[in-house]
């Protein structure tokens, strides 16, 4: 048998089937292209609502921090009210305690004047049983006048023994005339003492009443009036700390996403993603904003030793210049118990979902006046010489922090310590 001959295709033939390849190469290509796009898009729209919900729960944050912080200073000043209150207790108390005093002291006068009231009562009955026996012994027995004293008297000294007697017995009579109205003057006057003493103790158990009364409602207002505004600034707390949660998670989310986003899109559009430069990628957060290390490098300590507050604690000698992490302005200065130089930085753009930078911890060397516009890595401030704020040595407590300066707290320091990892480590 003749061995079969193989054909070779036609020129025209093989044009066909290259162009046909080719064309489908083209297709799988844009077809790879709009996937990759549509899939940036769903993230990049993603992306904007986490970005839009974290926002939103930052100003719920605020405004739940600005709502615990007014609940504080009620609390603050009802405590200051009731110390103040417990004072004038103190006063009220000793008021009160001379008013007993009085009031024992006026019941010991009543019942001395009772006991006097009694004996001049006594006194008086008896010279009034005496006045009257010599009335009606004068009335039974003719009083003698004195002619009869001179004819039934025998002699001379007889007379002046009569006449004696006449005029004792005229003047007992009158002693005890003189007895029984002073007696009974002194009667009315003592009774008199008496219902002033009882009126005394009267106004005085009135007032001592009064005062312990007062004292009470005081301090039954102040006490209730302190324990709603604790329970208002308690249930405050527990709403910011569910919204400080729910931030830390959206945030972490959005962390995610955007970092998802900075990775090769598919292996059609992946000779797009180098032509940004690495150096470039490295400075920006994971938010997608520039970030800039706060201290130059050499005078800080080692990742390792880095610790969590509500920011980031980060050791350095006192006197090392402090640098704005992003372009900004500068907003206010001193933040309570991380000292009075303390700058705080608005950024021009958020970082990991935060308008607010706050250096704690700061001395007052190369202070930047409020207001003052800076860009990223310019120098702002620097660490405090020796214990500044609450602290035990020279470092920078770097965090993110509310408009009013406050930092944001515990829930929000992961995010700035991954931001100063990431620019340490470029």
């Amino acid at each position: 048998m003749r061995p079969l001959q193989q054909t070779k295709p036609s020129p025209r033939r093989r044009s066909a089937r290259l162009a046909g390849a080719s064309l489908t190469a083209v297709l799988i290509l844009l077809c790879g292209v709009i996937l990759s796009s549509g899939s940036s898009a769903a993230r990049a729209a993603d992306s904007g609502r986490l970005q839009q919900r974290v926002s939103g729960d930052q100003h719920r944050v605020s405004d739940l921090s600005g709502a615990v912080s007014a609940a504080a200073r009620r609390i603050s000043q009802l405590g200051s009210g009731i110390s103040a209150l417990q004072r004038q207790i103190a006063g009220l108390q000793s008021d009160l305690e001379a008013k007993r005093a009085q009031l024992l002291k006026a019941r010991g006068q009543l019942g001395t004047a009772q006991t006097r009231l009694g004996g001049n009562q006594a006194t008086e009955r008896q010279a009034q049983e005496v006045l009257a026996r010599q009335l009606v012994g004068s009335y039974e027995a003719d009083s003698p006048d004195i002619v009869t004293v001179v004819l039934e008297s025998t002699g001379f000294d007889d007379l002046l023994e009569r006449l004696a007697f006449a005029q004792r017995i005229g003047d007992q009579d009158a002693q005890i005339v003189g007895e029984v109205r002073a007696t009974r003057r002194a009667v009315a006057a003592q009774a008199t003492r008496l219902g002033t003493f009882s009126a005394r103790q009267q106004r005085l158990t009135d007032q001592a009443l009064s005062v312990r009364n007062r004292i009470a409602r005081m301090k039954l207002s102040l006490v209730t009036q302190q324990l709603a505004a604790a329970r208002a600034r308690q249930a405050t707390a527990g709403r910011l700390a569910t919204v400080r949660g729910q931030v830390a998670s959206l945030t972490q989310q959005l962390i995610a996403l955007q970092a998802a986003q900075t990775q090769p899109e598919s292996s059609a559009a992946g000779e797009q993603g180098p032509k940004r430069s690495s150096a470039a990628a490295g400075q920006q957060s994971p938010s997608g904003d520039a970030f800039t290390f706060p201290m130059p490098k050499g005078d800080v300590s080692p990742p390792g030793t880095w610790s969590l507050d509500d920011g980031v604690d980060v050791a350095a000698p006192g006197g090392a210049p402090e640098l704005a992490v992003c372009s900004g302005t500068v907003v206010l200065h001193g933040i309570g118990g991380l000292g009075p130089s303390a700058p705080v930085l608005h950024c021009d753009r958020p970082l990991a979902g935060y308008d607010y930078v706050y250096y704690g911890h700061a001395g007052p060397g190369d202070w930047v006046a409020i207001g003052t516009h800076v860009n990223a890595g310019q120098v702002i401030s620097e660490v405090g010489y020796g214990i500044v704020g609450t602290s035990n040595g020279p470092h920078l407590e770097i965090g993110f922090a509310d408009s009013s300066g406050s930092p944001i707290g515990p829930s929000s320091a992961p995010q700035m310590m991954s931001l100063l990892r990431a620019s340490y480590g470029r």
